[in-house]
């Protein structure tokens, strides 16, 4: 007979297999069992404590809402690790998250240097060390897995190590959507105001969740200006810079662009390299140079990815006691290393478009106009027709059955955009290297 611990988290993990693709769930989710639940608090049993920095970094929002709904009211969750077979692993620090929302792990002397990244690791100290003096707000972007995060949150631990009276908030924009409808449903919105209003330094991740949303760009407009008009900080966060956010009010542009803008590019191999010795140093395991050299070949363009592998690496040789070697690094990352010159396909390109616009492929291929699904359908024909031998009519159908007429007029809006638009350019550009592996 499952206990209460059990049943509540079966129902969540049977809510996240239904979101979360199918290779993450059986690596990540399926080994996990749920321990005990007491003082509003469940406790999961884990194989290892990379478990819980991969589901931390990956799916915490998500199992916290699931959470919430299965059993019917707020909880914590705790995870504890239980040695299913004798580990050679030693175990990482475990996941620590303050009441400001703020990772432990995330440092300014952890973040690897390169050429892509250290104009925006410059910029980000420089806030850190007096927040609200300069670069007020400052924009990091770039696209998915490039370090945004890590950049903003080791803003917000530097800040409350050396400067422990002034209050710092980490939120990324969608947890900031979902508590302001939480609050206007529940007669609580000038506490919510409060909350963020009344901050020194305020770090918002992936603004570009505001496109489309009127009453959210509202809420965020009036929040940075309160915040800016006392002298607090504000860093913002997005993929895109803010003149390539399609549908962002101009006042909230311009009040993006008042600051410093840094873009962060992809890493060359070398950082790829130094990223993946780094990670190997801190959780105290020896990798061969060998494997290091495979996986900093073969993905090329996301650091997320770059460590998800590593992680993954180190979680499956323990709970099967494979010996750490290239043929079984190999096998054991085939689902996630790219294949080296891999065929570019429409259906690849629109499942990277797509992520990259965090739209679904539905609105990608259908008939819906809004300006938000319209750029990137126009940005996937236009890939499409550069590097692709399809043509036009199979372009078309891939595409929602449309004519050649409008395959045409969509390649040439983006062929004109990227002449006259360097953002707009280097968007596209950031899409096709996703694309390509690179």
């Amino acid at each position: 007979m499952l206990t209460e611990a059990e049943k509540v988290w079966k129902k969540v993990l049977e809510e996240i297999k239904e979101k979360a693709p199918p290779q993450a769930f059986s690596t990540w989710f399926e080994p996990t069992k749920g321990a005990s639940l007491k003082q509003n608090t469940l406790w999961v049993l884990v194989p290892n404590s990379f478990f819980i920095d991969w589901i931390e970094e990956h799916y915490h929002s998500l199992i916290y809402d699931t959470l919430t709904q299965a059993y019917g009211e707020p909880l914590k969750i705790k995870y504890h690790v239980v040695e299913r077979i004798k580990e050679r692993i030693p175990p990482s620090k475990l996941y620590r998250i303050d009441s400001s929302q703020l990772q432990s792990r995330y440092t300014f002397d952890n973040f690897v240097i390169g050429d892509g990244n250290k104009f925006a690791r410059a910029a980000s100290f420089a806030v850190a060390t007096v927040p609200g003096k300069q670069y007020n707000p400052l924009f990091l972007y770039g696209t998915v897995g490039l370090g945004k995060t890590h950049l903003l949150q080791a803003i917000g631990n530097y800040v409350k190590e050396k400067l422990p009276e002034l209050k710092v908030y980490y939120t990324s924009c969608e947890t900031f959507m979902n508590e302001m409808v939480d609050a206007i449903q529940n007669n609580k919105i000038i506490q919510f105001k409060k909350k963020y209003r009344f901050r020194d330094v305020l770090l918002i991740d992936d603004i570009q969740f505001l496109e489309a949303k009127e009453s959210l760009q509202e809420e965020i407009f009036h929040t940075f200006n309160s915040l800016y008009d006392a002298g607090k900080q504000v860093v913002i966060s997005s993929d895109r810079p803010p003149s390539a956010l399609a549908t962002l009010e101009e006042r909230l542009v311009s009040r993006f662009q008042g600051g410093l803008v840094c873009d962060i590019k992809p890493p060359s191999f070398e950082i790829r390299l130094a990223i993946l010795k780094k990670k190997a140093e801190l959780s105290g395991i020896q990798v061969p140079d060998e494997i290091i050299n495979f996986i900093a070949e073969r993905i090329k363009s996301n650091i997320r990815e770059l460590e998800g592998a590593l992680i993954k690496l180190f979680a499956l040789t323990s709970l099967t006691d494979t010996k750490l070697t290239l043929e079984s690094a190999k096998e054991l990352l085939k689902d996630v290393i790219t294949k080296p010159n891999e065929e570019i396909t429409i259906n690849k390109i629109q499942k990277i478009v797509t992520n990259y616009y965090k739209i679904s492929l539905t609105a990608l291929r259908g008939k819906r106009r809004q300006q938000s699904i319209v750029r990137p359908r126009q940005v996937a024909i236009y890939l499409a027709r550069e590097h692709t031998p399809t043509s036009l009519k199979e372009i078309g159908n891939m595409f929602g059955n449309r004519n050649h007429a409008t395959i045409i007029h969509d390649y040439n809006k983006v062929r004109k955009l990227i002449d006259n638009n360097e953002d707009f350019k280097e968007e596209v550009n950031n899409i096709l290297k996703l694309i390509k592996g690179e």
